[in-house]
């Protein structure tokens, strides 16, 4: 049986597509900010460098498992027409609703998956990760909130917050610009806790993923959280991360971690072991083995027999209508 690629599918020109496949995305992690370049552009690099045989293109195969951000789904969907392709449609949702059309689709969250049309894949770690410097000891000092502003809970911007923080000589940050300059995201060198809370009743908190959690443990950062499912699936013991719902609870969780530098120390070790499941070497061979086990066997029949068009478009169909019967619910 001949070899069949995997293509990751993104609707860019030539030029861009060239670019992205020149970049390193360890000295350039900058330059990854949307989800279709984590998930497609930062999927095939790293399997790629780990030696799978993929491709980054902007044309649609005539075969073979073809990977696209649920975003793009319409320019994927035109372009299999286009080329007549038997190619497996494969989706990856990430914080978007779930694409009808598509023959397999990815999710990042466990919750989402069914093993049999939705596997999970967890998000790929922060590339360039910098770790917290040991040398920080185990009081927190430093709090940063990996997010913009209109994302966290506004209680977090209030006088008797801050009045908390001077109170106890602490520092709290967030990964916003500055001029011209993009946020650091993967230096954690000098975070010495993580605060990531939603305001109440944020949309999508069901759909995120963990993600900001295990950069967190791989970073040995103990993390204050927000109540989100993505978190929750992934919570084995109490020192995986604290929940919070507002500032009240920071405050305590805070207190409690200030009073007690035993467990902050035990909380940033717990993190350090939870996060070698998410590391890019874990998190590649998830990739492949889905390639493997679910996307190549998957794609060989779907050349063999195709999917007619009106097929998939009658399941995109019905995807819809039961999205809008849901939000009617």
């Amino acid at each position: 049986m001949p070899p069949m690629r995997t293509t990751f599918y993104l609707a860019v020109d030539d030029a861009e597509i060239a670019r992205w496949r020149a970049l390193d995305p360890d000295r350039e992690p900058h330059r990854l900010v949307l989800g279709e370049h984590y998930w497609i552009v930062l999927s095939y690099l790293r399997l790629r460098d780990a030696g799978a045989d993929v491709a980054l293109d902007n044309r649609m195969p005539a075969e073979g498992p073809v990977l696209f951000y649920a975003g793009d789904k319409r320019r994927a969907w035109d372009a299999c027409r286009r080329a007549g392709s038997r190619a497996l449609l494969v989706s990856v949702r990430s914080d978007r609703h779930p694409v009808g059309f598509a023959d397999v689709e990815v999710v990042q969250n466990a919750s989402s998956a069914d093993g049999r049309h939705a596997f999970h894949v967890p998000h790929w770690p922060q590339p360039g990760l910098v770790v917290r410097d040991p040398g920080r000891g185990d009081r927190p000092r430093t709090i940063l909130y990996p997010g913009t502003p209109q994302n966290l809970h506004p209680g977090f911007r209030d006088g008797a917050w801050q009045d908390f923080l001077a109170a106890r000589g602490l520092h709290m940050r967030s990964h916003a610009p500055d001029g011209d300059v993009p946020p650091a995201y993967q230096d954690l060198a000098t975070v010495d806790l993580m605060l990531a809370a939603r305001p109440s009743g944020a949309r999508l908190v069901r759909n995120k993923p963990a993600w900001k959690l295990f950069n967190a443990w791989l970073a040995g950062v103990p993390a204050l959280l927000g109540p989100e499912s993505g978190y929750r699936e992934l919570r084995e013991g109490p020192l995986d991360f604290i929940e919070v719902d507002g500032p009240a609870a920071a405050m305590a969780a805070i207190d409690r971690l200030l009073a007690d530098p035993a467990l902050y120390a035990a909380m940033a070790d717990n993190g350090r072991r939870r996060g070698e499941a998410f590391s890019n070497e874990a998190t590649v061979a998830r990739w492949r083995r889905l390639i493997d086990e679910v996307l190549l066997p998957r794609a060989r029949e779907q050349q063999a027999h195709p999917t007619a068009a009106w097929r998939r478009q009658c399941r995109d169909l019905g995807a819809r209508l039961r999205r809008m019967v849901q939000g009617k619910g």
